[in-house]
């Protein structure tokens, strides 16, 4: 029983560090995805990313390659909605949609999880997990109206608002179907063959893309731009997937999935911290729901 504890608790501050450099994510990739196309950027993203975990892993994958090959199906399900669909939609709505559509569409996730897993795994939906998300939910809805919610009456719907709705589908079903990934691979070498499928996947569309207005774009990008792009490599992408994969295995899909809202929170909190952006109430209020909403979401 203590062992079971002890990893309760490594799971929950697994799912905490991956939502904290979302959050980081979240506040730059919105800024790179007004400059570099939704494709090139999440390209430049993960494929550092599969070298540097290739050159961490590699060396393990001979010995789990019958498990890899067993189980190709769902682990290219969770490269394709993951690593590909979820960054790419989400950054090609973020062109045309405000941040605040998009948040709200993400902040829907765990409920969204809660009802895939009772369709899908016959998971029964506890009063006070469902009571906790919705608290959390509104604790989003609260930080990203910064307290009026009167604001969400003037919510306008465009065509990058359904690229975002895409983008938490995608990511809700990859929550849900998390569960199915094979128990024997460990974290590290699931999430570089993950990472690894994905890429063999995408570089032709990578490479379709690529022509000389893109190649010029890449060419001038400036040093900060570079450190933001280094950013999203070592931190949303490998540690975040990597975390998260681990949080979402031990805690599970309807609990995990609720640490979904506190990405927006950690986005918040950065640009407090980071771009010297002012601390108001409702930064204070939101936090008390969401931390409320998690706390019912995973109560025993």
């Amino acid at each position: 029983m203590p062992h079971f504890t002890q990893s309760k608790g490594y799971g929950y501050f697994c799912l905490i560090l991956a939502t904290f450099f979302w959050g980081g994510n979240y506040m730059f990739g919105r800024i790179l995805s007004h400059v570099i196309p939704p494709i090139i950027l999440n390209y430049l993203r993960w494929l550092p990313a599969a070298i540097i975990l290739l050159l961490l892993f590699a060396k393990y994958l001979p010995q789990q390659r019958h498990i890899i090959r067993k189980n190709w199906q769902i682990l290219t399900a969770l490269a394709l909605l993951g690593v590909l669909i979820f960054p790419v939609f989400l950054y090609q709505g973020l062109q045309t949609t405000t941040a605040l559509n998009a948040s709200i569409y993400l902040a829907v996730v765990p409920i969204v999880v809660m009802f895939l897993n009772r369709i899908c795994f016959k998971d029964t939906i506890r009063f006070p997990v469902f009571i906790g998300a919705l608290i959390s939910f509104i604790g989003v809805l609260w930080l990203l109206s910064h307290g009026e919610l009167s604001r969400l009456l003037t919510f306008n719907v465009n065509r990058g608002d359904l690229w975002a709705i895409g983008s938490a589908v995608s990511w809700s079903v990859y929550c849900s179907i998390i569960r199915l990934r094979p128990k024997e691979i460990g974290n590290s070498v699931m999430l570089t063959a993950q990472v690894g499928i994905a890429m063999i996947i995408f570089t032709p569309v990578f490479l379709s893309q690529l022509n000389t207005e893109n190649l010029q774009i890449i060419s001038e990008l400036t040093y900060g731009q570079w450190m933001i792009i280094l950013y999203l490599i070592i931190g949303p992408s490998i540690l975040s997937y990597g975390f998260w994969n681990y949080g979402m295995t031990i805690v599970g899909g309807t609990k995990g999935a609720a640490f979904t809202n506190a990405t927006p929170l950690f986005a918040a909190a950065l640009g407090i911290l980071v771009l010297g952006e002012q601390l108001h109430g409702y930064h204070l209020i939101s936090s008390l729901l969401i931390v409320i909403g998690l706390t019912l979401c995973n109560k025993k």
